[in-house]
């Protein structure tokens, strides 16, 4: 659907285009006809016109930023409403967003020192005058025609000690999960150093291209940003001085108190460093005798392996451990703007850090048991080799694109960053179905089931830990799913009305994100062996039994799924942490070869087959950063699905592939929407938080 404002003209705003989507606004490109000028319209959608909690979101904002003048905040030129709908009106920057630099790859050490030079001050004046920012990344740094840049969007700031904040926000964690501090991850109290370890992860992006954790959810980013070192800037970009990288590491310090003061203090060390080295120490030099970095994932060891189906003999006996005790629920409820949901993310961040010192020896024990195993039977099987498909089938794509090559398209369908507004419809009529999700409600995780047509919603879990990524049987009689109430994340089963449940593994290490074989009799795994962030692909039999290596490759193998017809596995495949080698594999059950299906760098991941046909539906890199591509089996065919203003992630069909299920964080917080396939209409499903929907029965409209 066509966006209904283009074209009109509200408050004396000729609207022209649109200039982008966030998680509560619209941001439009108009003409001020009074002034004749062109400017940015930044208004609350109707969808959250009554929606208390978004209405005081976008009012507290225009709060904000009129108490804020700085040559480097984005200025503010009007205020009013539309028919009820608020707007801002903003000066238009023509250059466009620090992130649209990023586009092209790292950035000279020239435009970075300038830009944070620029930024910083700015920061710490609204610090200054008690604002924390709580967002701050490349896409809320904009650019001017003369390399002016200017800090924006403060959505979701807090301005210490107005009790407003709670009401609104909650309390505890907001903001994008691969750009937040620790602490503000935790839903700890935060301060202004919180903004600077931000700014130093936008410094590291700056200055090697990539962001510095990668993970298939925004909530196991979040726990990376508590729990692990970030990568050396110089293994990705070797032309950074030691100097500019040490300045990162501070920056980017755990503990705030080891982290710079403020934000200009942070801006004078870099100037300082960068004063050390030649004037492109960012840039990676592509000409001949330049540095160069490999596209192609190079060989490891041990080589891929993998197991067919086997007879009893040769499969991995299941690995049995110690209970761990269990810690106290530290849940705090909180609420999410901009990437993520909920309080899932203070959880488990808080049970990971508390596991990682009790559990290192245990799991390194694990670790070597279960690879020597598997090294036993690599010397004994024939592992194939991951062959790429012939030719780039999605071209030469540099960085991060703002659109995908030309392919053939269906109708409604546009490449990313050209796709129209899809329509959201309050009400509507829903198919004759049950399903089953997992939410955030009453600071808890879990199950539950839902009539869509009567809207019944049924909790199944009560216990006081994380349940979930719940899969449905095929024949809709049980539930497989993610908990970690023994203290880690384990598997566990249960039949759909929530009873006869059981636990299927149980170790030292994260299993991971299952799902069933066409037939029922197998469960498929990813776990991290290793404890080092790679994963293994296992089965396992749903009393628990059988437990075998399916495959290994001594990289990061995740989210895998059968096809329909019981030949093909798919899987995502890459390095750990680092999105950009992540591909769309599959593995041949016949045969034993793996080839990629995608391959290209930019991060493509969490591939589900449709149930009929041969189409793969899957996640690459879009607007919220993440949209739903299709695929088929062969890789061919590749078509943009669908790409909304939010982080869209957990799509599974219906039966029937009329309708879509999937979840998006488009609101706000993570939510189930359904999409009508030919239509395109969208309706949402949950609005007190939703996620990873199955499908438990369906008898269609």
């Amino acid at each position: 659907m066509t966006d209904e404002l283009l074209g009109q003209t509200i408050g004396g705003y000729e609207i022209l285009g649109v200039i982008g989507h966030g998680g509560m606004a619209t941001v439009y490109r108009a003409h001020q006809v009074s002034m004749n000028r062109t400017v940015a319209l930044k208004v609350l959608p109707r969808l959250f016109l009554n929606d208390d909690t978004y209405l005081q979101r976008f009012n507290r904002e225009v709060k904000i930023i009129a108490k804020l003048e700085h040559r480097n905040i984005v200025p503010v030129h009007d205020y009013g409403q539309f028919d009820e709908q608020p707007y801002i009106v903003m000066r238009y920057m023509v250059g466009g967003s620090v992130d649209d630099l990023l586009a092209q790859g790292p950035l000279s050490i020239e435009q970075t020192v300038s830009i944070m030079l620029q930024i910083a001050p700015a920061l710490d004046y609204a610090h200054s005058k008690n604002v924390l920012h709580r967002d701050i990344k490349p896409s809320n740094v904009l650019m001017d025609d003369d390399a002016g840049a200017y800090l924006t969007d403060f959505g979701i700031a807090r301005i210490l000690g107005d009790p407003a904040n709670i009401s609104i926000t909650t309390q505890g964690v907001v903001g994008t999960p691969s750009y937040m501090s620790p602490e503000q991850a935790q839903g700890h109290e935060i301060d202004g150093r919180s903004d600077v370890y931000s700014l130093g992860v936008m410094l590291f992006e700056m200055a090697t291209g990539r962001r510095p954790f990668e993970s298939e959810t925004p909530y196991s980013i979040a726990v990376m940003q508590v729990t692990q070192p970030p990568p050396a800037p110089r293994s990705i970009n070797p032309s950074i001085l030691p100097a500019v990288e040490q300045v990162i590491y501070k920056a980017m310090s755990k503990n705030r108190d080891d982290r710079y003061d403020n934000a200009v203090q942070f801006a004078d060390a870099l100037q300082k460093a960068a004063a050390q080295g030649t004037t492109n120490i960012f840039m990676i030099d592509t000409e001949p005798g330049g540095v160069h970095l490999p596209n192609d994932i190079p060989p490891v060891t041990p080589p891929p392996v993998y197991y067919p189906p086997p007879p009893t003999s040769g499969t991995l006996p299941p690995v049995r451990k110690k209970r761990l005790r269990r810690w106290p629920n530290l849940l705090v409820s909180v609420s999410i703007g901009g990437v993520i949901g909920c309080g899932l993310l203070t959880l488990l961040v808080v049970v990971v850090s508390l596991l990682i010192g009790n559990a290192d020896r245990e799991a390194e024990a694990l670790a070597q048991t279960l690879t020597a195993t598997a090294a036993t039977a690599i010397a004994t099987v024939d592992g194939p080799t991951i062959t790429p498909l012939p030719g780039n089938l999605e071209g030469d794509l540099e960085g991060r694109p703002t659109g995908l090559p030309s392919v053939a398209t269906a109708s409604g369908i546009a490449p990313i960053g050209v796709r129209e507004t899809p329509q959201v419809e309050a009400d509507g009529d829903l198919p004759d179905a049950r399903i089953i999700y997992f939410a955030e409600r009453d600071g808890n995780y879990d199950l539950y089931r839902m009539d869509l047509r009567t809207r019944e919603d049924i909790r199944l879990t009560s216990h006081p830990s994380v349940d979930m990524y719940p899969q449905v049987s095929p024949d809709g009689r049980q539930i497989v799913f993610v908990s970690d109430r023994d203290g880690d994340y384990e598997l566990y089963l249960m039949d759909t009305d929530g009873n006869n449940l059981r636990q299927l593994t149980n170790n030292f290490v994260t299993d991971r994100i299952p799902s069933w074989s066409p037939d029922g009799r197998w469960i498929i795994f990813s776990s991290d062996t290793r404890g080092d962030g790679t994963h293994d692909l296992y089965q396992i039999r749903p009393d628990g039994t059988e437990l075998t290596l399916v495959y290994s490759d001594g990289l990061r193998n995740s989210h895998p799924r059968w096809s329909h017809d019981d030949r093909y596995i798919i899987f995502t495949g890459g390095r750990p942490n680092e999105g950009e080698t992540w591909e769309i594999m599959r593995l041949d059950r016949r045969t034993g070869e793996t080839i990629r299906l995608t391959d290209n760098n930019v991060r493509d991941w969490s591939p589900v087959f449709a149930p009929m046909g041969d189409t793969i539906i899957y996640l690459t890199f879009g607007e919220g950063d993440a949209a739903l591509m299709t695929m088929n089996v062969d890789g061919g065919d590749r078509q943009l699905f669908y790409d909304g203003s939010g982080y869209e992630w957990g799509a599974v069909y219906s039966p029937d592939m009329r309708y879509l299920l999937f979840t998006t964080d488009a609101t706000g917080d993570d939510e189930l929407f359904l999409l009508d396939v030919d239509s395109g209409s969208v309706q949402q499903i949950t609005n007190n938080s939703g996620m990873y929907a199955d499908w438990i029965s369906y008898n269609g409209s």
